[in-house]
């Protein structure tokens, strides 16, 4: 059988088309709305019966092209039938205050009066006793017309007036039973609507729906990730609370341990099931535990405390910095900001960040400092009230060191040179005038010069691992501006003096003339 037109002529019954002649009556409302009430003119009221006479003779022909209609769509031409689908589907769009998507409910405002317009010899007006005999009704104030719910949005050809732009407005005939509402409640494409919007309604309702059932399972998996992701969270915040470190030199599925991070999320997932099964049977590129992923939940911790210091920072609105430079491992030069300022009764004083400092020129220092500053929305020029550094010249420097820099850009910010420093050279200073501890302390940086040769510190860390359990130790390199670093010069000399002895003793009888003498003046101080 071959199809003539488009889905929209299959639907095109006698009770959709008596539709649209009711349309076609609604439109006659402008050219009706001349005429006055009656008790007009005699003119008025013979015009008036003249278009009443016409409106019925328009209604003789309507039913007669009707029929032709009917009967020329029987065996009318595939093109004709596209043509009308086509312009049906066009009329789709509504008034703006009317329901938008099926998830709304019908839009079925209740006034106590609605607009009234002339249909024929008297005003007429929708009627909100409708909404219970129709509940598929809804009604828009701005078109002042009607439109199916279930239609509009359950049919995909819509070849109704009560879903095109401008509604049903012909309230002359919308309760009649051969025309209006009684018509399009029969119709076949008003009852296809009508059992998809229940069948919605039913499995909205029970929340059954695909769409449904998608979120819940998707509100589920986000929360697993979220309880899973703060475990991982809490155990690096412990391990950072407690100063210790997070990796291990061998973190294999093999090894005996782990370090402290994978140990910790170990004994975690005996206790709670969802780590374990994370661990277990969860994608390998989904378990978070990689170094790289250490890092960046670190600094996401680190930003949140970053944060809160600036958020105590500016509601105390005096603070003073603290800054110094030192390479880091990776014989890089770090430049550490600290602030301090009074908060809750307490002076803190509070770790900000490190930038990497390329120069170490007093204009490039100073631009770190305050960039940083700016960055954090300091308002350093106002409220910056102190600056410490050490005694070096590009930092102190009355004339164009970083303190003199600093103060130019904000005024209230004199500088002291730090307490810790001057200390140190106290200390530093009090050594060398005792002759005892200053050959002491000459002794060990002489040490450190004899074991930081490339043939001697082979020989120094085998016999370590020789004689001692554990990881090898350096003789750390004395330094005037840190004194801390004597303490562990000390003390690792005291740990590991049988190996020093025995490490000097071996290469003074060793035919190397230069090292030999070297050895034997160590060893004989």
């Amino acid at each position: 059988m071959k199809r003539k037109g488009n889905i929209t002529y299959f639907f095109n019954t006698k009770s959709q088309r008596t539709e649209n002649e009711d349309k076609r009556e609604g439109n006659e409302k402008g050219e009706e709305s001349t005429v006055e009430r009656p008790g007009g003119s005699e003119h008025e009221k013979a015009t008036e019966g003249d278009e009443d006479m016409d409106r019925e003779e328009v209604d003789v022909r309507n039913e007669e092209e009707g029929s032709d209609s009917e009967r020329g769509t029987e065996a009318g031409s595939e093109k004709e039938a596209e043509a009308d689908g086509r312009k049906a589907v066009t009329t789709l769009a509504g008034p703006h205050d009317i329901s938008k998507c099926k998830g709304d409910a019908a839009v079925q405002p209740n006034l106590k009066t609605f607009p009234k317009t002339l249909h024929g010899a008297a005003k007429r007006s929708f009627h909100k006793e409708w909404y219970s005999s129709w509940p598929w009704l809804e009604y828009s104030l701005s078109q002042d017309a009607a439109y199916c719910f279930a239609c509009r949005h359950f049919v995909s050809a819509k070849a109704s007036v009560f879903t095109a732009e401008h509604g049903y407005s012909n309230w002359k005939k919308a309760t009649s039973k051969d025309s209006g509402f009684s018509v399009h409640a029969r119709s076949d494409t008003h009852v296809n609507a009508m059992i998809a919007w229940t069948e919605y309604k039913s499995m909205a309702g029970r929340n059954t729906t695909i769409l449904g059932m998608m979120g819940d399972e998707n509100q589920k998996q986000v929360t697993e990730n979220q309880k899973y992701i703060k475990t991982l969270a809490d155990i690096l915040l412990l391990t950072a609370t407690q100063n210790i470190s997070q990796r291990g030199h061998d973190e294999s599925e093999t090894s005996k341990n782990k370090g402290n991070f994978l140990e910790i999320l170990d004994v975690v997932s005996k206790h709670d099931p969802l780590v374990k099964r994370r661990l277990s049977q969860g994608p390998r590129n989904a378990k978070y535990t990689s170094k790289g992923t250490q890092n960046e939940m670190l600094e996401c911790l680190a930003e949140i405390v970053r944060e809160d210091i600036i958020k105590e920072v500016k509601e105390s609105e005096h603070f003073f910095i603290l800054a110094d430079e030192t390479k880091d491992m990776k014989k890089i030069e770090q430049l550490s900001l600290v602030v301090r300022y009074y908060y809750n009764g307490v002076v803190q004083e509070s770790f900000l960040e490190y930038q990497q400092a390329e120069h170490l020129d007093a204009a490039s220092l100073t631009k770190k400092i305050i960039s940083c500053l700016e960055k954090y929305g300091l308002e350093y020029k106002k409220n910056l009230v102190g600056q410490g550094y050490d005694g070096a010249a590009v930092m102190s420097g009355r004339c164009s060191g970083v303190q003199t820099r600093v103060k130019e850009a904000a005024k209230y910010a004199f500088y002291v040179h730090c307490n810790a420093h001057c200390l140190n050279l106290v200390i530093v200073d009090c050594v060398k005038s005792v002759p005892e501890a200053a050959c002491f302390f000459m002794l060990l940086e002489r040490l450190y010069t004899f074991m930081s040769g490339s043939y001697v510190h082979n020989n120094w860390m085998d016999v370590q691992k020789e004689m001692f359990t554990g990881a090898p130790r350096e003789l750390p390199r004395l330094s005037d501006t840190r004194w801390a670093c004597r303490y562990a010069a000390c003390r690792n000399l005291m740990d590991r003096l049988t190996a020093v002895i025995r490490v000097l003793d071996d290469i003074s009888d060793e035919a190397n003339p230069q090292r030999a003498v070297d050895c034997r003046a160590t060893f004989s101080n």
